[in-house]
């Protein structure tokens, strides 16, 4: 075969290698159970408003969408995230949101490949790229971390190009004028640090380990300098978010109050031994055991060619992986390379004179990984066929629709899932009960209150005569113990009617006299599977997306 049609086939396959990763990242959005709305709800307020940075009660310092603790401090530390998500949406809606977040998961595969490939070979980087690309894939949901797997990369690769001689060291100058962005995008942005500090690590430790001559030595002094300040500048850059110190120290305070249990932050036995399902956790055991195995090879076999940023790496993205499932895809991203360079150097040492037992090892090798990964993408398909696609899930926003034209107002109780939902649906001058961000809330709200009174229909009872609520709007697809059991009181309590139901959200309102005419109208639709009247009624008006406009 011709070199020519080597590069044709290589590029087909790379093509559809990022067209299988897209369709996997397609998954279509569920704004009831998601973040997204309060992003989107950050993006519009900041670009109408401004960021009126050295105010107090607003979007970057306190829990600004809540009634229940409105004056809790909260460092909005991915504020620029929600910028970008509202241009898009603004540009573009909900499909536009979902493709360019596909399209930006595929550049980052794309990176991660090409480090891979350069460390082997296309054909090791394409069948390592099969089996990882379900665990890239754990993260199909539109969030801010996106950033951070982008950061994280383009920091990887420019440190990595210049380890490898391959760019100057101006380059690397680019890196502190990212982290300012990085650091307004995610929480993760410390990621930054770490990659920078594992390659300074790696120079010292050659160093002192390593029997150099003096130009050597003298070489290995001028990295060690250059990634110090390199280091400092990145973390002096840190501080340049609205909150200042708060927000540069943020990833290290944000677990010391976290009073609410998230399944993603939590280990793979923990999910596992909840019961929720996904071929995802057998696979990262898998690979795991493939990264150790291929350390212990090279060491036994060649130990100089160990890089000693991969070693640092695989130790820690495996590790973070492990306790936290949220972690997958960034596991998945840096395990690529790190695993192609490993198989190059234990099975092809020399290009030269490759012994034949070597050769079968490696053809052995590349069968039981593709099979394996073959097994790891049915399962992956098998298991979120449903939902596939881009932009809302149909109906999505019916409960939303409904609350605005019926003109329903607050106090509204929620539960935790479907605070993003309300706070993007829901006018300026109506706050939500609670939302998706444990750290926005103090450990005792949690516990002795949001629990609490799902649990206990009494306890429900004395909040509700403290805060007065006159809607209940409640994820149907709370699992929680305490949300599944709060279904269930609420059906039985004579003092609400159910006034909408959908596949995503029910509705109750308080039999009072200023809901008694919405609840006479919808007397006995509600319980079913669709508010059949509410969708007869829908369909016969145009509406807006939301209340504000």
């Amino acid at each position: 075969m011709t070199d020519k049609k080597i590069f044709y086939l290589k590029l087909v396959i790379f093509i559809l290698l990022l067209a299988w990763f897209g369709f996997l990242m397609a998954e279509k959005i569920d704004l009831t159970t998601a973040d997204l709305g309060r992003h989107l709800k950050n993006g519009e307020i900041i670009l109408s408003q401004g960021l009126k940075m050295g105010e107090a009660n607003t979007v970057l310092d306190s829990n600004f969408y809540s009634y229940t603790n409105q004056d809790y401090p909260f460092v909005n530390h991915h504020w620029a995230s929600g910028v970008v998500f509202f241009l898009i949406y603004e540009l573009a809606g909900f499909s536009g949101l979902s493709i360019s977040y596909i399209f930006l998961s595929v550049l980052i595969f794309s990176i991660a490949f090409y480090i891979a490939c350069r460390e082997s070979n296309f054909t090791v980087a394409a069948i390592l790229s099969i089996l990882l690309i379900p665990l890239m894939a754990e993260r199909r949901e539109i969030r801010p971390e996106i950033f951070s797997y982008f950061f994280a990369v383009v920091f990887f690769l420019l440190l990595w190009l210049w380890s490898r001689k391959k760019i100057s060291v101006r380059w690397l100058f680019l890196l502190p004028i990212l982290m300012i962005f990085w650091v307004n995008f995610h929480i993760y942005f410390f990621l930054g640090l770490f990659i920078i500090g594992v390659f300074l690590v790696s120079e010292i430790g050659g160093t002192i380990f390593s029997r150099l001559t003096d130009d050597a030595f003298e070489e290995k002094i001028q990295k060690i300098k250059r990634l110090f300040a390199l280091f400092f500048l990145s973390f002096a850059a840190t501080f340049l978010n609205p909150s200042g110190l708060a927000g540069a120290i943020h990833p290290f305070n944000v677990y010391k109050n976290y009073g609410y249990t998230v399944a993603e932050e939590k280990s793979v036995w923990f999910v596992e031994n909840y019961g929720i399902v996904n071929s995802n956790y057998l696979l990262i055991k898998a690979v795991l055991i493939l990264i150790i195995l291929s350390f212990i090879l090279l060491f036994v076999l060649n130990r100089k060619k160990i890089f000693a940023p991969y070693l640092m790496l695989a130790v820690f993205f495996g590790a973070i992986g492990l306790a936290q499932i949220r972690n997958f895809t960034l596991f998945g991203f840096f395990v690529l390379p790190i695993l192609a360079s490993n198989f190059e150097n234990i099975f092809t040492p020399s290009r030269k004179d490759n012994l034949p037992a070597k050769e079968n090892g490696l053809a052995l090798m590349y069968i039981a990984v593709f099979l394996v990964a073959i097994y790891a993408n049915f399962q992956f398909v098998s298991l979120h066929r449903g939902n596939r696609g881009v932009g809302l899930l149909p109906g999505n926003e019916s409960a939303a629709d409904f609350l605005r034209n019926e003109k329903i107002a607050g106090p509204i109780f929620n539960n935790y899932d479907i605070g993003g939902y309300l706070i993007w649906n829901l006018p300026e001058n109506e706050k939500v009960f609670v939302d998706n961000r444990p750290e926005a809330y103090p450990d005792s709200f949690f516990s002795g209150v949001y629990k609490p009174m799902q649990e206990n229909p009494d306890i429900f009872k004395k909040i509700d005569q403290q805060y007065n609520f006159n809607t209940v709007v409640f994820s149907r697809n709370d699992i929680t113990p305490w949300g599944m059991n709060f279904l269930k009181m609420i059906k039985e309590d004579q003092g609400w009617a159910p006034v909408f139901e959908d596949t995503y959200a029910v509705i109750y309102l308080k039999k009072n006299e200023i809901s008694q005419p919405i609840i006479e109208k919808y007397a006995g639709t509600a319980g079913s599977s669709n508010n059949y009247r509410w969708l007869e009624q829908k369909n016969k008006r145009r509406h807006s997306r939301r209340f504000l406009e």
